[in-house]
């Protein structure tokens, strides 16, 4: 029989065992990156489990910290880069690995592009059976200074307002003072909102104790007419002083011609709130895509990169191959703008949304481009296909969410068998997932397009014909 002595050392041991497993245990280890994931991670095999390391990259080796809490990895964290590779760059960015924003800036921009090649490729082949060419990713002449809407949360640091945005993962705001995948314009215009904020002593919310004012800054911008739209988030609808914060916001930059206040008096992590009252100008601006003019409020949803948006529509188009006697079906119609673009090459146009705002812009949108073959149409889409099962469609183009379509839309397609079908995607995943559900239909081309450098997202586009 043991001792009460060796009982007891063995309870001790036990308790410190269960207390080091739950307080979690670390240990560094010597890697070789074998690839990039999905989520622009570096890859990596440890003690023969897949690791996953940022800012690691193919071929290079690294010593990494693995942090293990329950028995479960929590996280693996490079300590040092023990050798470089060639295709390793110098981010533009200083703040580039705190902020969560950029994934990829550590990679040259042509490997960027290879590597959103190889991941259309390998989320088709993995969910959906599909070994197909993709094309070459299609990339940006200047990949900086490319977003033309910005919207930045508000802390407060040492007394005073700061705008950035969060580490990955967490709500721990670091303060930037400028960011170079923004419009130069937009990147300027939040630093001086930031200041007159400041010079009112407006607080910042804070999510926690539910107290302040300013939860986000919003900024629009159009390079082509070169306006600009600044709409504050606030927690309150009232806000002291507010003529006045919006005459030296009117004032500090020609450029802004509307200014609004979004109310969000919500807990939640939402940006915008339901109301939205304009303080100054139509509450609007002014772009031009593709030759049209688009009116741009700070509820519509508009592409955050225009020049690659003009090329993700003009391959769309190209692709759909339309004729001059076609009927199209814009899915997912959203303010309009891919069905606006592609009805001067068909015989009529129907674009179909669910988001009854979309809807009064694309309506908008029609009226001052004057045209005459499109119309709108307020609906579930699935429900208008199947409801309008006897009209003709020789080609459906559909942009979903990044959730993709519903199986039950892809049925619905199925049973009235337009010619051609263009699926533009912004998630390779869902977009595998939806074609596999495509069987009397044969893949043609995939083309993928960057309209998100230096981060790991890629938009897609991909023709699909009917098949024999």
């Amino acid at each position: 029989m043991k001792s009460k002595k060796w009982q007891k050392d063995k309870r001790v041991s036990l308790i410190k065992s269960i207390l080091v497993l739950k307080m979690g245990t670390k240990r560094r280890f010597k890697t070789t990156c074998l690839t990039i994931d999905d989520f622009g991670k570096g890859l990596c095999r440890i003690d023969g489990k897949t690791v996953f390391v940022t800012g690691l990259l193919p071929g290079e080796d690294g010593e990494v910290e693995t942090y293990y809490v329950n028995g479960k990895l929590k996280e693996a964290k490079l300590i040092k880069k023990l050798t470089k590779s060639k295709d390793r760059i110098e981010p533009m960015c200083k703040y580039y690995g705190r902020c969560g924003s950029c994934n990829l800036q550590h990679l040259s921009y042509n490997k960027q592009l290879e590597y959103k090649t190889e991941k259309v490729k390998n989320l088709l082949h993995k969910f959906a059976g599909l070994d197909f060419d993709v094309k070459p990713t299609i990339g940006s002449n200047n990949p900086w200074n490319f977003r033309n809407k910005v919207q930045v949360p508000i802390s407060t640091k040492k007394n005073k307002l700061v705008a950035g945005y969060y580490k990955e993962n967490t709500h721990d705001l670091i303060s930037i003072e400028h960011c170079p995948i923004e419009s130069k314009l937009a990147d300027e215009l939040v630093q001086k909102v930031i200041k007159i904020l400041n010079d009112f002593k407006l607080t910042a919310y804070n999510t926690d104790t539910g107290t302040g004012i300013i939860r986000h800054i919003l900024v629009k911008v159009s390079e082509k007419y070169n306006q600009a739209l600044i709409a504050l988030v606030s927690a309150k609808d009232n806000i002291y002083g507010i003529n006045n914060i919006v005459k030296a916001i009117k004032d500090c930059d020609k450029r802004i011609v509307s200014i609004a206040l979004n109310i969000n008096t919500a807990h939640t992590n939402v940006i915008l709130g339901p109301k939205t009252r304009v303080l100054y100008g139509t509450g609007k601006i002014k772009d031009n895509l593709c030759g049209l003019d688009f009116l741009i409020s700070s509820r519509s949803f508009y592409q955050t990169n225009l020049k690659m948006t003009e090329t993700l529509y003009n391959k769309a188009i190209e692709l759909a191959d339309i004729k001059p006697t076609d009927i199209v079906l814009d899915a997912y119609c959203g303010t309009g703008s891919i069905g606006l673009v592609a009805s001067k090459y068909a015989k009529e146009v129907i674009g179909v949304e669910l988001e009854k705002s979309s809807i009064k812009d694309a309506e908008e949108n029609k009226k001052l481009n004057k045209i005459n073959n499109i119309s709108f149409v307020l609906d579930d889409c699935t429900k208008y296909i199947l409801e309008n099962e006897d009209k003709r469609f020789d080609i459906i183009i559909l942009d979903p969410p990044r959730a993709g379509t519903t199986k039950e839309f892809i049925a619905a397609v199925q049973k009235i068998k337009p010619r051609k079908i263009v699926y533009v995607s912004c998630d390779p995943n869902t977009l595998a997932r939806d074609l596999k559900l495509f069987t009397d239909y044969e893949v043609s081309e995939v083309q993928p397009v960057d309209m998100f450098p230096h981060s790991y997202h890629v938009e897609t586009v991909c023709d699909l014909t009917l098949k024999n």
